[in-house]
């Protein structure tokens, strides 16, 4: 196992002030300070680690926005990603007034904005003729109605619509199906393994507080892989973004697949 030294664990109300700063910039270039912003994921729950963890965001704007409008804020979201003081980017959709307070699933949106889209905005590769929808949103808005934190605007649950339990369990099934699918696990283990951690608890937890009550639910010969993922994601030892996802070292294949195999079994 290796072992690393813990990072400062953050939320919102008391991260660094460069993260602070980034997201507030983020929010100004892409044109969106009149609009309602929340965040939700790590950054809300108190387990954001800088050295691995992404700030995840819900905009709430009063109309549908046009093509241009659509692509502005695309471009200032990717457009402030080179200069970002943290590895992990935002991931980002922004919703209508309307979209937030009517379930839908998958969820209709306006604009999203994640690391795996940078290249293809400031390329110009994208059309902003139509709004998308996805199914995650379901859980991302579960979370935030939940846990989360506005940012500007009424608290969360006061503008999107509960989601019935059925739609967000079936988006949380899809990512874990994901991450657990083939040898999925192999190439992004602290992910898979804490976010499997997470849904065995059930509730509304982060990936940290999934881990911890792992520690005391899961059984013995799993538990190595287990202390290893949350230590990867507990650690400040700085990663290049083509480490990132194993945290720059090898893992026990043979523990991971075994993990693999017994979470697929109870779930």
């Amino acid at each position: 196992m290796v072992v690393h030294p813990s990072g400062r664990a953050q939320s919102w109300a008391d991260c660094d002030a460069d993260v602070r700063e980034y997201v507030l910039n983020a929010v100004q270039a892409a044109g969106l300070t009149d609009s309602w912003v929340y965040v939700h994921g790590s950054l809300a729950m108190g387990c954001f680690y800088r050295a691995k963890s992404d700030v995840d965001l819900l905009v709430v704007v009063p109309e549908t926005l046009t093509p241009i409008e659509r692509e502005r804020v695309a471009r200032g979201f990717a457009g402030t990603a080179a200069a970002r003081p943290v590895l992990g980017d935002l991931e980002m959709s922004v919703l209508t007034a309307a979209q937030a307070r009517t379930h839908e699933h998958p969820r209709p949106y306006e604009v999203h904005y994640s690391a795996m889209w940078t290249d293809a905005i400031l390329e110009g590769r994208l059309d902003y003729d139509g709004s998308g929808a996805d199914p995650d949103l379901a859980a991302h808005i579960t979370v935030l109605r939940e846990r989360g934190v506005a940012l500007s605007g009424p608290p969360p649950a006061e503008v999107f619509a509960p989601v019935p339990y059925d739609d967000y369990r079936s988006a949380v099934m899809t990512d874990l199906q994901d991450v657990m699918a083939g040898e999925a696990l192999l190439k992004s283990p602290y992910y898979g393994v804490l976010n499997a951690c997470r849904v065995l608890a059930g509730g509304i937890l982060s990936k940290e507080e999934g881990a911890v009550w792992a520690r005391e639910h899961l059984p013995a010969v799993h538990q190595p892989v287990i202390e290893q993922a949350l230590s990867c994601y507990r650690s400040a030892t700085p990663v290049s973004a083509a480490e990132r996802d194993t945290d720059g070292h090898d893992w026990d294949t043979e523990a991971l697949l075994s993990f693999r195999d017994w979470v697929l079994t109870q779930v």
